[in-house]
């Protein structure tokens, strides 16, 4: 007979590692935005003969840049969301380091009950 995950998943019986990684895991999605990809910041000329970009000084531009179906995508994002675009990306890095952590320790557990 194949274990369910009830039966087996009781919180008291994982190490205080992996409970540290489940409560992260949990206080991370809750109100959070995540978005996979990396930020690009680009400076350049807008093109305008008497604008500062003429002068040395570029306008700054930051975008979001993702990998999808083998195809490369981005969007520029505004001035205004930088810092949440930023923030989800970096919750995003997190989760799935997170993840990877608690799939580790599966492996191990699994590996263990083989023997």
């Amino acid at each position: 007979m194949i274990p369910t995950l009830t039966d087996d998943f009781h919180r008291a019986k994982l190490s205080a590692t992996e409970r540290n990684l489940r409560s992260e895991i949990a206080r991370l999605t809750l109100n959070r935005w995540f978005l996979r990809g990396s930020l690009s910041e680009r400076s350049g000329k807008c093109g305008k003969p008497n604008c500062r970009c003429t002068r040395g000084q570029l306008h700054k531009s930051l975008y979001l840049v993702q990998s999808q179906g083998g195809k490369f995508r981005q969007i520029c994002v505004p001035q205004a969301w930088q810092e949440r675009i930023r923030r989800a990306v970096d919750d995003y890095r997190k989760m799935q380091e997170l993840l990877e952590e608690v799939s580790e320790l599966e492996w191990k557990r699994l590996k263990e009950r083989k023997r």
